[in-house]
């Protein structure tokens, strides 16, 4: 692949604009060539795509959180819920102390409740999901600072 110039201006002001928006992609086509700005929402970075003749180049700006020692993945597909009734608290918040073996979630998978307990002891950092929501195999849920 040969090489292809990123306009950084652009691509930091459609940035700005999906932030200040709220939007998840923006993509812009001058003749045959296109670029693609989209956010990762479930670690709140930003993906950059940019396409010439086929020929397509990634960037990635964000902080891998898969790769966080903290990071809580799911252990399976199913939907995601906060709490163990739609009238209960949440089981986690950002901020509160948990212990390994606490529970985080429910995973509702083949009219199944699963329970998502903690791996480890720590304090809510990020929870990355929305209640009632699909959920991937694997798929980041929240981040612990482990003590």
């Amino acid at each position: 692949m040969g090489r292809i110039s990123i306009d950084k201006p652009l691509i930091k002001e459609l940035s700005e604009l999906l932030d200040e928006n709220n939007l998840s992609e923006i993509s812009v086509t001058q003749g045959r060539l296109s670029l693609k700005v989209s956010r990762n929402l479930t670690s709140g970075g930003t993906i950059i795509t940019q396409n010439r003749d086929k020929n397509t180049l990634e960037v990635e700006d964000k902080e891998v959180l898969s790769d966080y020692a903290g990071a809580v993945k799911s252990p399976m597909v199913g939907t995601i819920y906060l709490a163990s009734s739609p009238k209960d608290k949440p089981f986690i918040s950002i901020g509160q102390s948990i212990k390994e073996g606490d529970q985080l979630f429910i995973i509702e998978a083949m009219k199944t409740m699963n329970p998502v307990k903690s791996p480890f002891s720590g304090v809510v950092k990020q929870i990355n999901i929305k209640n009632e929501t699909p959920v991937e195999y694997d798929e980041v849920l929240a981040v612990i600072d482990i003590i």
